[in-house]
């Protein structure tokens, strides 16, 4: 206790509180800043009372002497102590990224409090702390029997470190309540819902519960869903479906990759389980609604069912009323220049009215296309390049994917709905039966074709894909196209 006594003593404890104190202002590690806020306290209160023991000594009565210097010494035990274990949690955080709960900070202060403290009463007071505890027995049987459900969380959550079941951060459900842990103390585990509730949860229960942790080791969680189709729908055409709605949907994980089965044959449905993974537990109801409604686009789309129970003989009508095209809003386009009037309403009647869902990709850059869209209602977003920059926006009248149809060339860009939207689309077979009756308009559509990649060529200062065709070139690829002499 010499040491204590002396000037260094005093050097160093003003030279920590300096810096503890330079480190809570300027440290911009929230947690660093919080645990050396205590060191600064006990510091800070060692400073004071050393520097003004010689005055404090002659206010008060000689058998207070050793209590002062009690204080003083413990206040700079007590500073040190938490600012080398501040210091070394922050730099272990720093280089291992890993996050310590606040019960093992509480334990490692507790037991270095101790060591420093049974020391200091026994030279300075003449205390001998041990002893004091062993003969103590019966004070302790009464503490006990007080404090039993306080000393039931503290060793249930010293057990839970011990296990380590989960960590701060984890995503974790506890008999009926889920939720993010954000504090492990030593009484409770406190959580947050995702609806931002916060709950205290007492350590004693929580070693009694079933514990579910759902984000483990920072790994990928599973999110499993089952849906029916209709039995009219082929199992191969559901799961591609399903597979091409899971690639699209932008929370949804590649790696582990998702799949999909057929899982039971239901009383009305085919059932299909499908599992896919997500980063963050947090997204599970944004990722569930994200897959569930590009589905029920898509199946709407490619005539896929999802079928009501049925549980009783009834009768009703499979094909639902087409509805009736725009035909005004067709026959006017340029691609429908070179027919006359009359066919080319004749055209405009077999175009399908598909409705795809806001984020959905109608075309996409470098795929073969086979069909051309008209906008009938919403807004699309067409982008390009890598990676994919918007270039334009596309509302009513607008049409795209006429190029790919006629030419076979890969769409030059994607287009993705920006909200709910109605296309008009019709595919290359339609034209092929047309021009099939009609092959004299092949060279009205060739000669189209030339003039709009002239057009393009022009307008591109770097015209490598844009080059117009030499006369004659567009007419054979027409012809290769739609299989015509």
């Amino acid at each position: 206790m010499t040491f204590l006594q002396g000037n260094l003593a005093l050097v160093l404890g003003v030279v920590a509180f300096i810096g503890a104190f330079l480190t809570v202002r300027l440290s911009k590690d929230e947690r660093h800043r919080t645990d050396v806020s205590g060191a600064v306290r006990w510091l800070g209160l060692f400073v004071v009372l050393r520097l003004n023991a010689f005055w404090l000594e002659q206010l008060i009565p000689n058998e207070w002497h050793g209590y002062l210097r009690v204080s003083w010494m413990l206040a700079f035990g007590f500073g040190l102590v938490r600012y080398a274990v501040a210091s070394t949690l922050w730099l272990r955080r720093r280089l291992t990224s890993v996050v310590a709960p606040k019960i093992h900070r509480d334990v490692v202060d507790f037991v270095l409090y101790v060591l420093i403290t049974i020391p200091i009463l026994k030279t300075q007071l003449k205390l001998d702390v041990t002893t004091m505890l062993g003969t103590s027995a019966v004070l302790s049987l009464v503490l006990g029997f007080a404090l039993q459900d306080t000393l039931g969380n503290l060793f249930s959550g010293l057990s839970l470190q011990l296990e380590s079941p989960f960590s701060v951060g984890d995503f974790i459900k506890v008999g009926e309540k889920e939720g993010r842990v954000v504090q492990i103390a030593w009484r409770s585990t406190r959580i947050e819902t995702m609806r931002r509730e916060a709950i205290t949860i007492p350590n004693s229960l929580i070693a009694k519960e079933k514990v579910t942790n759902y984000t483990r080791g920072g790994l990928p969680m599973a999110i499993d869903l089952d849906f029916g189709a209709s039995y009219s729908a082929a199992p191969n055409q559901v799961k591609a479906e399903v597979m091409e709605t899971l690639r699209e949907a932008p929370l949804v994980l590649n790696d582990p990759p998702p799949w999909v089965r057929v899982s039971s044959f239901g009383d009305s449905a085919v059932t299909y389980h499908v599992r896919f993974f997500i980063s963050d537990y947090a997204m599970v109801p944004h990722a569930t609604d994200e897959v569930l409604g590009r589905l029920w686009y898509r199946f709407g789309r490619n005539g896929i069912e999802i079928p009501f129970p049925q549980r009783v003989l009834h009768l009703r009508t499979e094909e639902k009323a087409k509805a009736t095209p725009d035909l005004e809003l067709l026959s006017n386009l340029p691609l429908f220049r070179p027919f006359p009037i009359e066919e080319a309403v004749g055209l405009s009647r077999a175009a399908v009215e598909r409705t795809f869902g806001v984020g959905e990709e109608i075309i996409t850059e470098g795929r073969a296309g086979t069909s051309f869209y008209v906008v009938v209602s919403g807004k699309l977003s067409v982008r390009a390049g890598t990676p994919p920059k918007e270039v334009a926006t596309l509302e009513r009248g607008a049409a795209f994917g006429e190029m790919s149809l006629l030419t076979g060339e890969p769409r030059s860009a994607t287009v993705v709905a920006m909200d709910d939207c109605k296309l008009l689309e019709m595919g290359r077979e339609v034209f092929a039966r047309h021009l099939e009756a009609h092959p004299e308009r092949l060279a009205q559509l060739a000669a189209m074709i030339e003039e709009r990649k002239a057009g393009l060529a022009a307008a591109s200062s770097a015209a490598v894909s844009g080059k117009a065709p030499a006369p004659g070139k567009a007419l054979d690829r027409l012809r290769e196209i739609f299989r015509l002499p």
